[in-house]
């Protein structure tokens, strides 16, 4: 079978609205494009002009799916310009706080993206008739991660109570209670997930590349660490410089390099950096899943996500069951002692996708001048178009249909971060 130039003009099960190039010549792919067509949404206009109370609730509006780790980052980012240093009480509520974000976005990708594909379905809907029991377990996770959320942060999406050095209102005891009988029922969910994606046949597909995610001796980090890149450890404020930004005329999203060279970012890095670390059980899924650490198939990734899910949902019920909640004394922008005429800093976390760096400019009044604000999506574009231009010669002489599902397979394994998008438009091979 001969193949001319493949184009899919719109991928669907992924957040957002992209198109996929690939130019083949004598059975060689010669190009790869990733070509994304959302307009660009400036938030890093937006929150300028704003005061430094204000940020964290528009960062957070980037993402429905990743806004736990969106308001997190703005928020310590501005802290760091500012020199507060929160306590304790709230470093662990803003941890549980990104685990329902994890809960909520991990139970999404591996049931409504992920599973579909590997199941022969189009979406989960039409998966419920035969898999009514799995349907209901994703749904569950679902609104676990929802519970979190809404428990720490006041809302499912989008933050109401998270504020500079605090919280303008803490969880009740009645309802951290309830929220730990709903996670250690939803441990059972996790760990069958763990079971089920252990039955699924992944694509046979490796390639080596460079792993950047954070780093603690002693945690799992997915709030505060410094950046790992192998065995090289960074500070925060000394990523950006390590960072290069690239236009690419098919594309409105910048393509990052650490470096000047790909690398990848997410939960396969974060895995292979921090395994030793994870939960119990979530090692225990691990096993389960047949996971080899390292890996350098992209398409483990659904795997680690499995595993993370597991672990985020013990590290909830850890938080809770140690934690002793007290009232705290907000932060008083006006109470600044040794006042300066401009502040600048920081904040690297990791967002279900990703190494996530949020970086703001304040000046003496707390008004925003300046914002840099960079996703983990674009840091994996690269990535993602070697591993096609790569994937693709192994698949060539699969029939037209089920080409395309390899393809989107590899994507989604991913789980590019763009917005919401549910159907394939038409696909040609010309």
């Amino acid at each position: 079978m001969h193949l001319g130039d493949i184009t899919i003009d719109n991928m669907s099960k992924v957040y957002g609205h992209a198109g996929l190039d690939i130019k083949i010549r004598n059975n060689k792919v010669k190009s790869v494009q990733i070509n994304l067509t959302e307009s660009s949404r400036f938030f890093e206009t937006l929150v300028r002009n704003k005061k430094f109370d204000q940020v964290s609730s528009i960062a957070s509006r980037i993402c429905g799916i990743c806004s736990p780790s969106h308001n997190v980052t703005s928020v310590m980012a501005v802290e760091n310009a500012l020199g507060v240093e929160p306590s304790e009480q709230t470093k662990k509520l803003r941890e549980l706080f990104v685990c329902g974000g994890y809960v909520q976005s991990h139970s999404l990708h591996s049931y409504f993206l992920a599973l579909p594909d590997y199941l022969g379905y189009n979406s989960i809907l039409d998966m419920a008739g035969d898999y009514k029991a799995d349907v209901e377990r994703a749904l569950r996770l679902k609104k676990l991660g929802n519970e979190i959320a809404a428990c720490i942060s006041g809302r499912d999406v989008h933050a109401a109570t998270t504020i500079v050095g605090g919280f303008t209102s803490l969880p009740t005891k009645e309802k951290l209670n309830n929220l730990l009988k709903s996670l250690k029922k939803g441990k059972a969910d996790a760990m069958k997930t763990a079971k089920l994606f252990a039955s699924l046949k992944k694509p046979q597909f490796e390639r080596k590349r460079n792993f950047v995610a954070l780093h603690h001796n002693d945690e799992y980090a997915i709030v505060f660490g410094k950046v790992c890149n192998g065995n090289e450890h960074m500070q925060p404020k000394n990523y950006r410089g390590r960072l290069s930004l690239e236009n690419r005329s098919y594309s409105t999203s910048k393509f990052v390099k650490f470096d000047k060279k790909e690398f990848m970012v997410g939960p396969l890095a974060r895995i292979n950096t921090n395994h030793k670390n994870l939960s119990k059980d979530a090692r225990t899924a691990i096993k389960i899943m047949k996971l080899e650490i390292p890996s350098h198939s992209p398409f483990s990734s659904n795997l680690a996500r499995v595993a993370e899910l597991v672990h985020c949902i013990d590290k909830s019920i850890e938080i809770i069951k140690n934690i002793k909640l007290k009232e705290e004394r907000a932060f008083d922008f006006s109470k600044m002692k040794n006042k300066r005429n401009h502040y600048e800093g920081c904040a690297v976390t990791e967002a279900p996708r990703g190494v996530l760096y949020h970086s703001y400019k304040i000046n003496m009044k707390g008004i925003i001048t300046g914002a840099d604000i960079i996703t983990p999506t674009a840091k994996n574009l690269l990535s993602i178009e070697n591993d096609i231009r790569q994937f693709v010669p192994a698949i060539l002489k699969k029939p037209r249909d089920k080409i395309i599902i390899e393809l989107e397979k590899l994507v989604r394994s991913y789980d590019p971060c763009l917005s919401c998008s549910t159907h394939f438009l038409e696909v040609n091979f010309l």
